[in-house]
């Protein structure tokens, strides 16, 4: 994929319903072809690895999915780390070589290590997440269990959130939690973002104005309340973001993100085939 190409960002919603929805076909190492649920993919571009994101969903009369809408899948991610966010339903994560579960329900974040086995088990009617797909040629750090969280985590201290501008310099703006800071190939961190009053870089009214390039890695965020303005700086093209929008950056395209006051917040995942410097 050429850097061309993928210098566009790309935006979609959580209501995003296609005229058709794509069933969800993969191979699974142990068991063969699988087909369950639907996905309409969201991202599609990047300048590193592969990295899609978009929303799957299970429910009466989809595909693999029982006649009451409930749902068992056997899945090891063997197509790269996948993370996702649970918009609506509910359902029970094993791993299978633990026996270890997990209760996920709306608001639930899980990031899933590449070639571990675990099961779904979604309850009926009807389940919908967000997802973050990715992969990278360059191997990281192995896991054994999932990285488990939740959008309305709220940890005792939260950490500023610094970085490096190529053409503007140090930069400190809002703040962070990290749910997940490797990936199983390449680098991948994902967690919490938010800005507002009394915040880092924030003004008074709990705005904040910044130039960005996101200079890690792509990024792919999900805004989880609030409101923000976004202006690519190459084009003139401008953007206005509300909660459950979707925006995907590619790693080095300048922008200006604005985010409105008194307060946002946002999911966010940060994807690079180079490991972590």
């Amino acid at each position: 994929m050429s850097n061309t190409t993928a210098r566009k960002i790309e935006v979609g919603n959580r209501s995003f319903n296609p005229a058709e929805w794509t069933p969800f076909a993969w191979e699974e190492p142990r068991l063969g072809k699988q087909v369950k649920g639907e996905v309409a993919v969201i991202r599609s571009l990047c300048t590193s690895g592969t990295l899609q994101a978009g929303l799957w969903r299970t429910g009466r009369g989809i595909a693999g999915c029982n006649p009451d809408g409930s749902c068992h899948v056997d899945y090891s991610a063997p197509l790269g780390d996948e993370t996702v966010v649970i918009l609506e339903g509910s359902t029970t994560v094993t791993v299978k070589a633990t026996g270890k579960q997990y209760r996920l329900e709306a608001g639930s974040i899980m990031s899933h290590p590449k070639g571990l086995e675990i099961t779904w088990d979604i309850d009926a009617p009807f389940l919908k997440k967000f997802w973050v797909m990715w992969d990278s040629p360059t191997p990281a750090t192995k896991s054994d269990d999932v990285f488990v969280g939740s959008i309305s985590d709220n940890p005792a201290e939260w950490a500023a959130y610094e970085w490096v501008e190529p053409a503007h310099g140090p930069q400190v703006c809002g703040e962070l939690f990290m749910l997940r800071a490797t990936g199983s190939t390449g680098t991948l961190m994902c967690g919490l973002w938010r800005t507002g009053v009394g915040i880092a870089g924030c003004n008074a009214d709990g705005s904040s104005t910044i130039p960005y390039t996101a200079p890690l890695g792509d990024e792919t965020m999900f805004l989880l309340e609030g409101q923000a303005h976004l202006v690519n700086e190459e084009t003139g093209e401008e953007y206005d973001f509300k909660a459950g929008d979707v925006i995907a950056l590619p790693s080095g395209l300048p922008v200006k993100w604005t985010s409105k006051g008194p307060f946002v917040k946002k999911f966010w995942i940060i994807t690079n085939a180079n490991l972590p410097r």
